[in-house]
């Protein structure tokens, strides 16, 4: 009914976690099994991950059609507000925080490549595997107005705010300069890429003037 394989043994081992069995599998030498149960673990944790994006953007769209599209930006604001200073804190390079980045990609499960120029190291998501994957999988809500946040653009996706808030705003207001850039696809089908620039007086003063900001570091 379900048109895929489901995990269907008899309690309590249905409790077991499938890495768990994943372990199991290899410790005993069992390659076969292991790549199977593999495979089933990443569709288990794929799925799982995309539900609770997808939640993301409905709550998202509710409070804007409810209480205004700037109060996205207010939610999103808070919510990255602390984990970008802690970043960056953490994080303060561009190499270790390409490799942090990327790990999010990964984590996303979404389609991922890296290759590096003079100027900066560019990661093509085709699908980023969030936002990039819900406007390939449904019908998002954008964005209705023009705003900072939005890149100064209308028809943002919702859920992709975090994207020049998180990335651009914050760190611009915290240190100076983003710690990446993000440039959208305008299709659902297009990719999402990303920039990481090797040094800050690189970075070209339009991703600045576009997320309401100016550029100090020459």
């Amino acid at each position: 009914a379900l048109g895929r394989k489901i995990r269907q043994e008899k309690a309590p081992e249905l409790g077991i976690a499938t890495w768990e069995l994943v372990e199991a599998a290899v410790r005993a030498g069992k390659v076969d099994k292991a790549l199977e149960l593999i495979e089933y673990g990443r569709w288990e944790d794929k799925m799982m991950h995309d539900s609770m994006c997808s939640f993301v953007e409905d709550a998202l769209a509710y409070v804007a059609d409810k209480l205004g599209e700037e109060e996205v930006y207010n939610i999103v604001r808070r919510r990255y507000e602390p984990r970008i200073k802690s970043w960056l804190a953490e994080t303060p390079g561009t190499e270790e925080s390409l490799q942090r980045g990327v790990e999010f990609q990964r984590g996303h499960g979404g389609v991922t490549s890296v290759t590096e120029e003079p100027d900066r190291y560019v990661v093509v998501c085709d699908p980023c595997g969030s936002g990039g994957q819900l406007k390939r999988t449904k019908q998002v809500r954008t964005s209705k107005k023009a705003y900072p946040w939005t890149w100064g653009k209308v028809g943002l996706p919702l859920y992709c705010v975090h994207c020049p808030v998180m990335w651009e705003i914050l760190p611009i207001e915290t240190r100076g300069y983003p710690i990446r850039i993000s440039v959208c696809g305008e299709k659902p089908g297009d990719p999402c890429i990303h920039y990481y620039y090797k040094k800050p007086e690189l970075i070209p003063e339009e991703y600045f003037t576009r997320v309401g900001k100016t550029k100090k570091i020459k």
